[in-house]
C-alpha cells in the first residue's frame, strides 16, 4: 500500500470515526460539568431547601454530574441571589434553586436586593408548585380562621406570629391578613421557617404562616395546629383543612420553587438541565415524594417560567405597593 493510499484510508476512518458521523451532539463540549452547585438562598429545612436536595438526590442519574446543595441566606434570599448573579460563573458549574417570594416580591420591597430578577438570570424550569398553610400554637383555643380573627379583635396586641424572614410570603400574607381584617398581631421575623416553627411548637409564638412540606409532620404529629390553606383549593395532602380564600376573600398566594442559571451560562446547558428536570417530575417515586409533601410537579421550561416571572413581579409590586410594606 502506498503512503498515499495509507494517508487516504487514516482521513476516512477518522472522518467516520468524528462525533457527527456517529451521532453524538456536537455540543457535548458544552454539557454540564462533573459537579454542580445548587444554591439555594433560604435556610436549610425549609421547602426550597427541601425541593432542591430532592432534586440533587434524583439529578445525577440523569445527567452523569454530581449535585451538592449550598445555603447561603440573608435579606429574604438577597443575599444567596446576589452571589449567583454577581458570580461570573458561566460554565454551569452554579445555579439558583429559588423561590417566588425573592425573585417576584423582594424587588418591591427592598430598595436593593443586589440583584436582577430578569436581567441578571437565565430562567430554567419550574420545579415544584408549594401550597401555604396558617398554623397555630396548640395551647391556643382555636381551630380555623374565624377563631384566629375573633381572638385577635378581642385582645389586640397580645398575639404574635412568626415569619421565615422580612419580605418573605409568611410575611407579606399574614399582614394582608391583618389589614383586610383591622387586627393587630405582632410580627416576630426569623431566619428561616425551622426556627419559626420551633417557637410555634414551643408556644413562644402563636402562629405562623408555612409552607406545607416544611411543617406537615409537625400537623401530623399534633405539634402545631392547622388552621387554613391559602390557596383556591384544598391541599391533597390535608384535606380537612380549609382554605383562607373561603373566610378571607383575596388571602390567596402559592409559592413555587424554580431553578435560574446566572446570566451567561450556554444554551445548551440550560436545555441540557432543562430536559433533565422535565425527565425527573415524571418519575414515579419523585411525584409520590411531592404529594406527600404538599406539593406538586411545576412544569415550566425557560420561556414559561420568565413570563410566569414577570408576572408575578407585577402582582405582588401592587400588592406590596398598596400594603405600604417596605423592609429596608
Amino acid at each position: 500500500m502506498t503512503q498515499i493510499s495509507l494517508l487516504r484510508r487514516r482521513i476516512t476512518t477518522a472522518i467516520s470515526l468524528s462525533p457527527l458521523a456517529l451521532g453524538v451532539s456536537a455540543t457535548a463540549q458544552t454539557s454540564l460539568p462533573k459537579t454542580i452547585t445548587f444554591l439555594v438562598p433560604q435556610n436549610a429545612g425549609g421547602s426550597n431547601d427541601v425541593m432542591a436536595r430532592a432534586v440533587a438526590a434524583r439529578l445525577p442519574a440523569l445527567i452523569g454530574s454530581n449535585v451538592v446543595v449550598e445555603n447561603k441566606t440573608g435579606a429574604g434570599g438577597n443575599v444567596g441571589s446576589a452571589f449567583v448573579a454577581k458570580s461570573g460563573s458561566k460554565d454551569g458549574s452554579m445555579w439558583l434553586v429559588t423561590i417566588n417570594s425573592t425573585q417576584a416580591i423582594n424587588p418591591a420591597l427592598y430598595k436593593n436586593t443586589g440583584f436582577d430578577p430578569i436581567n441578571d438570570f437565565e430562567p430554567v424550569a419550574g420545579i415544584a408548585l408549594v401550597q401555604n398553610i396558617i398554623v397555630a400554637s396548640p395551647k391556643l383555643p382555636v381551630n380555623n380562621l374565624s377563631d384566629l380573627i375573633a381572638l385577635a379583635k378581642r385582645d389586640p396586641g397580645k398575639y404574635s406570629y412568626g415569619s421565615s424572614g422580612n419580605g418573605t410570603f409568611s410575611h407579606l400574607l399574614m399582614e394582608m391578613l391583618k389589614k383586610s381584617q383591622g387586627i393587630n398581631l405582632t410580627h416576630i421575623p426569623y431566619k428561616g421557617v425551622a426556627p419559626a416553627l420551633t417557637d410555634v411548637i414551643g408556644g413562644n409564638v402563636d402562629y405562623l404562616l408555612s409552607t406545607i412540606p416544611a411543617c406537615i409532620q409537625f400537623i401530623k404529629s399534633g405539634q402545631v395546629k392547622p388552621i387554613a390553606v391559602t390557596s383556591m383549593r384544598r391541599a391533597p395532602a390535608l384535606p380537612d383543612v380549609p382554605v383562607a380564600n373561603d373566610t378571607v376573600a383575596g388571602l390567596v398566594g402559592d409559592l413555587w420553587v424554580a431553578i435560574y442559571a446566572p446570566k451567561g451560562v450556554p444554551k445548551e446547558m440550560i436545555e441540557q438541565m432543562r430536559k433533565a428536570i422535565a425527565t425527573l417530575q415524571t418519575q414515579p417515586d419523585m411525584e409520590t415524594f411531592l404529594s406527600a409533601q404538599g406539593a406538586t410537579a411545576f412544569r415550566m421550561g425557560p420561556t414559561e417560567l420568565m413570563a410566569t416571572t414577570r408576572e408575578e413581579i407585577a402582582k405582588w409590586g401592587a400588592v406590596v405597593k398598596e400594603s405600604g410594606m417596605t423592609v429596608d
